[in-house]
């Protein structure tokens, strides 16, 4: 249901000065602009990693269900489209988030001495996988995982990025790579940390899709054996009470209430959709795990 209906509340209100100064246009309109309505609210709780998401959406009985879906067919294919990318770039920050760790993974960039097409990067790829997977397995290091992405550099030639699963020297994996230069960098923690790094993969093929171009491009890949994110859906874990400080005044109130929420985790950000079309709020907020030793609870 979260995915089903997520695309008909697409005015963001985001806590920052963008957020803040949407709603205030808002408010100066129409006072009552956010409608919490009257239905039942579900949580949605993801965990990747030391990653934490909470999505809170309407609950909408069968009819409203069937106006729904039919204001979803007029959407605008450019629409559908933006939203589906959506959709696959978290997809993808989930995924980073649950199986690789800053300090201990690698980033990996591969690039070709001469132009190849995409077929032919995909099958050097995959040979390239096989030969990591061999060496892992003769030295006793856990099995390869890896995510992968291809695009275009400045001289429109092909090249990959890659992150996977530490344990091996960075040389020599460079050197096992064969077809051009290879680098690889220690993944980081500053920064935008997994997240900025998922956004970077996803981006290889974003401006490209969104233009009509590459659409037999995969956006990105990964191994067979990635560990999924938990997902966990609640009709009680946030009352009415608490959705509606958080639509209102979500600025000052968010924070402190999915704190209390998910203890043992500090709140990163929060935002707030509303729609035109129908009553309700969407919320989803992102949190991070408080780790030992870790007094900010910061883990990139």
């Amino acid at each position: 249901m979260a995915w089903e209906y997520e695309g008909l509340f697409d005015s963001i209100m985001e806590s920052g000065n963008q957020g803040e100064d949407l709603l205030s246009d808002f408010w100066k309109n129409e006072p009552s602009a956010i409608r919490v309505g009257s239905m039942g609210y579900r949580t949605r709780t993801i965990k990747a990693g030391s990653r934490l998401e909470a999505e809170v959406y309407p609950i909408f009985g069968r009819e409203k269900e069937k106006r729904l879906r039919a204001e979803k067919k007029n959407r605008t294919p450019d629409r559908v489209l933006k939203n589906n990318i959506n959709r696959a770039k978290r997809r993808l920050i989930l995924l980073m988030e649950a199986n690789f760790r800053a300090e201990e993974d690698l980033h990996m960039t591969l690039t070709y001495a001469s132009e190849v097409d995409y077929q032919r990067a995909v099958r050097d790829l995959k040979n390239y996988f096989k030969r990591v997977k061999r060496l892992r397995e003769k030295r006793g290091l856990d099995e390869l995982k890896y995510i992968w992405s291809i695009g275009h550099d400045q001289n429109k030639r092909l090249h990959a990025h890659v992150v996977m699963n530490g344990g091996i020297s960075r040389k020599e994996l460079e050197r096992m790579w064969g077809h051009g230069i290879a680098n690889a960098l220690m993944l980081q923690e500053y920064g935008k940390g997994l997240q900025g790094m998922a956004n970077y993969l996803y981006k290889q093929n974003e401006r490209e899709k969104l233009k009509g171009n590459r659409m037999n491009f995969k956006s990105w890949a990964g191994s067979r054996n990635l560990k999924q994110p938990k997902e966990h859906t609640s009709d009680s874990k946030m009352s009415k009470a608490r959705i509606k400080r958080i639509a209102y005044d979500f600025k000052n109130s968010a924070k402190e209430i999915m704190e209390r929420t998910y203890p043992g985790y500090v709140f990163e950000n929060c935002v707030v959709y509303y729609s035109d079309v129908v009553d309700g709020v969407y919320i989803r907020a992102v949190m991070r795990r408080i780790e030992p030793n870790d007094e900010e609870g910061r883990r990139w």
